[in-house]
């Protein structure tokens, strides 16, 4: 048993401190001598490596008795030594026990439980036939009560002998239990550590049994490496594969069929006014175009359009220097429908390219009918799909040129009048460069129209800390012959047309200032129909030259100052806190210095989040005079300047450009601040100091959803009174109108069969003179409008993806206009559910009083729709009816 203890002892040493041996040997200690170990013994290396290690230290006198029993003390000393070395190296067993380490381990265990296992046989075999003391006391009794008796002395003879070899079994008895009980806690250390070690020795069997298992699948590596060509040869396929050319196609087809037109009467009216604001409206393939300002009992459906594309990209490099990404041709069909047009032929409607030219990204485009660019407001301003231009748009970032501009180049054909001036069709150019420093961008510009003019501009954007400025200039010249002919320059002065502003703005943390400069030449204004003086020089019909800027885009209320004025402004606007302050000031006159036109105002109030509540006061004169400045309804400002306004955005002075004063309480749904989300609400009143005339309004709208259900709700009341009661107009101003109304839509019951859902639309609008309320029957004074609108809509019907509906719609006007002063058989504007505007579709002061309903229906599927519908208008001054019926069967597909 000690030698298999000893044999433990040793590998764990060596296996626990070959880790610290590898990683810092220390110096070779001094090993004692001992002397009763015989050379050539079978355990004398291993207790030399104990030696040498520390483990073993040996007794006293030099000797190490090595047939003499180890004490549990000495095994605890062993033991802890060992632990000592282990803990100090910082290894684990697990970590630095090599395979012939553990073969010794597992051996040496497996001898020392054979041990074990033998002293356990005899320990049992002596428990077994022990006796006691007490069982050996009472015999020695027996035994001397027999002497005592005198008896058989043979007898007495042998139980004496029993006696003495039961003492001596009792003796090797003692001896026995002493090893025992000196080895039992070493045997309990040796157990756990025993424990320990098989489940190591499991692991490690564990390892090699997986790795036996795996040699099969083991690879050579020639196999290795044919695999590595193999996958390098499918990495530079799939390589080429990514950088080919890649092709792609797409297109559309579109189809109807069908009519709406009258079956009894002759009037002709407006349907969409019916079916807008629901799921059947023209948006939806519904009947018509959405448009309330025309007539629908007209219209023919039938046709038919087929267009297709082709994409490409990844093209690659042409000739060294040209690299193109990408390309695409679009196509149209010509005469798809109609038979008696001509052939069936295909088009190019529009193609491109882009890419890289000597390291510059390009790009340029082709479009059949809409080439679209834009040069600066007032040059070239010609983005719009209008089908009148045919040309190219190349684009460049021309690095390798000074100062790398962003250059665009268009050439091209239009037969747009407000191009040409009135020629049937022209040619036109132009070139831009656009140069971007750090503060911003920077552009120069010039463009022809062969036969009307050519011009060059300039403009600017640029912001240098929180100043920033934006402004432009264009000089136009009429092409009259002289222009680079024989070295004879035009006159800037005398023979060009300019336009030009400045804008400065600043945004100081809350507080905002602004200016503005502006001149526009009237002849930048529009005319479809200009004419020439004396053959040479563009003009509108009144002989004020007209076209200058050479642009079909950017008109009406969209260009930041409108033509023949010159003027500057100021403004002036803060939020910081609770406080809204605002100012402006403007002036201005025409062209030619005439009618001078001056505005200023201020507001001061507070504001929480997004409620404002102000008081405003507002003052213009026109040529020193002073002077409303009211539009018709006394809404706002007749006077226009321009997109950008007198307050540049920055003021927000209601009514700009008036005289007024008043106060004025808002709240903006849409803003980021908003203290009810989608709650629109204007309450204020104005009165116009020249006309004495007072205007109070209150309107809002709001917008939610409640268990899927949309519901949005919106009203108006305006009172307008005016104090000058004996003026002839003052009866005519004096008006007061309530409007209200609400947008109802659930959302797909799919708990129901069919998934139903419903809509219910209603506004009413009631004018009175002076402050009646309420319809006034007897005078014929009110003027109303109302217009209901129901609808149920099916879906998933029968077959997934199917959808049916009908809708019925009711609509009556009094005393009401249609457009430009027309029958209520049209409107003037879809102002149905505007909280802004005191009508529905139309206006008043007129005496016109109709009523439009119809029912209709539709069925669609995947694109395919289906609709039909049944219309009446009756007048209810002359007593008519005109009944419309129509059906419209249209297919959209996109592939």
């Amino acid at each position: 048993m000690k030698k298999s203890l000893l044999l433990l002892t040793a590998a764990l040493t060596f296996g626990s401190m070959a880790s610290a041996q590898t990683t810092a040997p220390a110096s070779a200690p001094q090993v004692p001598a001992l002397t009763d170990v015989p050379a050539g013994h079978w355990a004398k290396d291993a207790i030399d490596r104990l030696v040498s290690r520390g483990i073993i230290l040996g007794y006293p006198d030099g000797t190490y008795r090595g047939t003499q029993n180890l004490t549990r003390y000495e095994a605890a000393v062993i033991i802890a030594r060992l632990l000592d070395q282990m803990r100090t190296t910082g290894t684990t067993v697990t970590n630095t026990l090599d395979t012939e380490t553990l073969t010794s381990l597992q051996n040496a265990i497996q001898e020392l439980a054979a041990d074990l296992a033998a002293l356990g046989v005899r320990v049992t075999d002596l428990e077994e036939n022990a006796v006691s003391k007490d069982d050996f006391a009472r015999l020695e009794q027996r035994v001397e009560g027999l002497a005592a008796s005198q008896g058989d002395a043979e007898a007495i003879a042998n139980i004496q002998a029993q006696i003495d070899e039961l003492t001596a079994r009792a003796d090797d008895y003692d001896t026995l239990r002493a090893d025992v009980d000196d080895n039992a806690s070493s045997i309990a250390a040796l157990n756990d550590l025993t424990v320990l070690l098989n489940q190591d020795i499991l692991d490690l069997q564990d390892r090699v049994s997986a790795v036996e298992a795996a040699q099969a699948d083991f690879v050579t590596r020639t196999d290795f490496d044919n695999l590595s060509t193999r996958v390098a040869g499918i990495d530079t396929r799939v390589t080429a594969l990514e950088r080919a050319p890649k092709f792609s196609i797409s297109g559309n087809f579109n189809g109807s069929f069908g009519r709406l037109n009258l079956v009894t009467g002759a009037t002709n009216f407006d349907v969409d006014r019916l079916t807008a604001n629901t799921p059947f409206s023209a948006a939806n393939g519904g009947f018509r175009d959405g448009d309330v300002t025309t007539t629908d009992t007209t219209k023919n459906y039938n046709s038919g359009s087929l267009a297709f594309g082709i994409k490409a990209s990844q093209l690659g490099t042409i000739g060294g220097a040209i690299t193109v990404n990408d390309a695409y041709l679009n196509f149209g069909v010509t005469n798809f429908w109609d038979i008696n047009a001509g052939d069936v032929g295909v088009t190019l409607d529009s193609a491109g390219v882009s890419g890289t030219l000597a390291g510059q990204k390009f790009s340029a485009d082709y479009s059949a009918y809409s080439s679209n660019f834009k040069f600066q407001d007032y040059l070239f301003n010609n983005s719009d799909d209008n089908g009148t231009r045919r040309g190219i748009v190349f684009q460049l970032g021309a690095t390798s040129l000074p100062g790398a501009p962003d250059v665009t180049v268009v050439l091209g054909n239009t037969n747009s009048p407000y191009m040409t001036n009135g020629q049937p069709s022209a040619n036109y150019f132009g070139v831009r460069a656009a140069y971007k420093p750090a503060a911003g961008t920077v552009g120069v510009s010039y463009a022809t129209v062969e036969g009307n003019r050519s011009a060059v501009g300039t403009d600017f954007n640029v912001k240098y800390g929180a100043i920033g400025l934006r402004g432009e200039g264009v000089l136009s010249f009429p092409n009259t012959g002289r222009l680079l002919t024989l070295g004879q320059f035009p006159n800037i002065q005398t023979d060009s047309d300019a336009a030009g502003y400045v804008e400065a703005r600043a945004d100081l943390g809350g507080i905002r200032f602004g200016a503005n400069a502006r001149a526009i030449n009237p002849a930048f204004a529009q005319s479809a129909t200009a004419t020439t003086v004396n053959g040479i020089y563009p003009t509108a019909p009144d002989f004020t030259p007209a076209n200058a800027g050479m642009s079909d885009t950017g008109f009406g209320t969209t260009l930041p100052y409108a033509p023949n004025q010159i003027g500057f402004g100021a403004a002036f606007g803060t939020n910081l806190g609770p406080v809204a302050l605002g100012a402006y000031g403007d002036t201005r006159t025409d062209w030619f210095g005439r009618d001078r036109v001056t505005g200023f105002g201020v507001k001061a109030g507070a504001q929480l989040g997004a409620f404002e509540l102000v008081a405003f006061y507002n003052n213009l004169t026109v040529n020193g005079v002073a002077a409303d400045g009211n539009n018709s309804t006394y809404t706002g400002s007749s006077q226009y300047i321009g997109a950008n306004a007198a307050g540049m955005g920055i003021s927000a002075v209601p009514f700009t450009l008036t005289s007024t004063v008043g106060a004025q309480l808002r709240h903006n749904g849409a803003a980021e601040n908003a203290l009810i989300k989608n709650l629109n609400l204007t309450i204020g009143d104005a009165y116009f100091t020249v006309s004495k005339t007072n205007s109070f309004y209150a309107y809002g709208d709001y917008n939610t959803s409640v268990a899927g259900f949309t519901i949005a709700p919106m009203f108006r009341y305006s009172l307008r009174t005016n104090e000058n009661t004996t003026a002839a107009a003052a009866p005519a101003q004096n008006q007061n109108t309530i409007k209200y109304g609400v947008k109802l839509a659930s959302p797909a019951l799919t708990s129901v069969p069919f998934e139903p859902s419903v809509y219910f639309n209603f506004a009413n609008r009631i004018t009175n003179n002076d402050t009646a309320f309420g319809v006034n029957t007897t005078s014929g004074t009110t003027r109303t409008e109302l217009l209901g609108q129901v609808g149920i809509k099916l879906n998933n019907v029968i077959v997934p993806g199917v959808s049916a509906g009908v809708g019925y719609a009711y609509y009556q006007g009094f005393g009401v206009n249609g457009r430009s002063v027309g029958p209520v058989t049209i409107g003037t504007a879809n102002n149905a559910f505007n909280a802004a505007s005191d009508y529905l579709y139309g206006s008043n002061d007129g005496f016109d009083a109709a009523k439009i309903d119809g029912v209709y229906g539709q069925v669609a599927w995947n694109g395919l729709a289906a609709n039909y519908g049944v219309f009446r208008y009756t007048d209810l001054n002359a007593r008519t009816t005109s009944v419309a019926q129509g059906f419209k069967v249209s297919y959209t597909y996109k592939f």
